[in-house]
């Protein structure tokens, strides 16, 4: 008589599993900008773009709900939530405390081989900038954290790593909503900001590099408020 075949193997997965599944590319999808602030998250469109019915659907738009990445509208498909600019201040602003400290410890601690890597970051991240400005949308949201990321992990602090952690989604959410507003000469300008900071950790000044990174943050804040508090065009 034939073994029986493990039941397991043959499992479908429950519907918790496929609700993260669901939201896990719902999440990437609005972190990376792919799904854009303010995008409506119609329920039966979903469904059939991801071949699932609308209870798992519904199961991720709670979780990412949850998480501060969508709100939900009474008689209406929840929105891909927008950043306010109160939140982009605050936000941002610890944040450029955090990348400040993060880039001071990089830089006491940068190796020949570290700032060539950071070098490579900068490039990968400024020609997918480039093409996201003539429309292509490559992961520049993903790039960028990558390029902030391995200045983190430079620093060897894993505080400092918590703290930048729990604040990742929120980071993500307002870089995305600031790619609508990307243009070819702020591309050049971020480009130059992040390869002044890769001279100063190179040189291993701690000041510099704190002040730089910090100061760089901080613009992108101000940029971001202003967009957000603008009127929109005619």
């Amino acid at each position: 008589m034939d073994e029986a075949a493990d039941p397991m193997a043959l499992a479908l997965p429950s519907r918790n599993a496929l609700g993260d599944a669901v939201a896990d590319v719902l999440r990437k999808a609005i972190l990376d900008g792919s799904l854009k602030p303010g995008e409506a998250l119609h329920e039966n469109a979903l469904a059939r773009q991801l071949s699932v019915s609308r209870s798992p659907i519904r199961e991720a738009l709670m979780q990412l709900e949850r998480e501060s990445l969508v709100v939900s509208r009474l008689n209406r498909p929840a929105v891909v939530r927008r950043p306010s600019p109160e939140e982009i201040r605050q936000v941002y602003t610890i944040r450029a405390a955090l990348e400040g400290i993060a880039a001071r410890w990089a830089a006491e601690r940068a190796t020949p081989d570290f700032v060539a890597q950071l070098q490579r970051k900068a490039e990968a991240l400024h020609q997918a900038t480039l093409a996201a400005e003539r429309g292509d949308h490559p992961d520049v949201v993903g790039l960028a954290v990558d390029f902030h990321g391995a200045v983190a992990d430079a620093a060897g602090s894993f505080e400092l790593q918590r703290q930048l952690q729990h604040l990742r989604n929120q980071i993500q959410l307002v870089m995305a909503a600031g790619l609508a507003s990307l243009t070819r000469r702020r591309a050049e300008e971020v480009h130059a900001e992040h390869l002044a900071l890769i001279a100063a950790i190179a040189a291993r000044d701690g000041d510099r590099a704190e002040l730089l990174a910090s100061a760089h943050v901080r613009g992108a804040r101000d940029r971001l408020i202003h967009l957000n508090d603008a009127p929109p065009a005619p």
